[in-house]
């Protein structure tokens, strides 16, 4: 009959956070408090969105011209293949070069490769090799971005 007993179901749960979790809590976000790693870390997530987005919109629009899945999946590959073969040229110029300077680099290059798709796309110049070119070049600046960038949070 104890556990019908409402008094004794509350007693034996924890309805508050325990200082232990509200520690870890604290410490999990810690980093956020710095203002460095505010700026940082704001940049970092609009740049990868911002790559996402270019993924995207290189797939949609190799398949709203083509209607080929073949090429849909070409584009994919174009883009990360790159990433694969260059990744540890990479890691090397992340290691021995400034990583601020990498960084910055990196994200001003795929910020004009996406201009660049852009402008071909609203003057309606835009073909399909150029889209395969632009998705090749940002593999290989993603190549030296990602090592940079998880070198630098270090």
């Amino acid at each position: 009959m104890m556990a019908s007993d409402p008094s004794n179901l509350s007693s034996g749960v924890a309805t508050k956070a325990s200082p232990r979790s509200a520690n870890r809590l604290q410490s999990t976000f810690r980093a956020l408090s710095h203002r460095n790693f505010q700026l940082f870390f704001g940049g970092q997530l609009i740049s990868l969105i911002g790559t996402w987005m270019q993924n995207v919109a290189q797939a949609w629009l190799v398949y709203r011209m083509t209607g080929s899945s073949l090429l849909l999946g070409t584009i994919g590959f174009a883009s990360q293949f790159p990433v694969f073969l260059v990744a540890p040229i990479g890691g090397t110029a992340a290691d021995r070069y400034n990583r601020r300077k990498l960084v910055l680099g990196t994200q001003t290059s795929s910020m004009l490769l996406a201009l660049i798709l852009a402008a071909l796309t609203l003057a309606h110049r835009v073909q399909v090799w150029h889209i395969f070119v632009l998705a090749a070049f940002l593999g290989v600046v993603n190549a030296f971005d990602i090592p940079a960038r998880q070198a630098f949070m270090v």
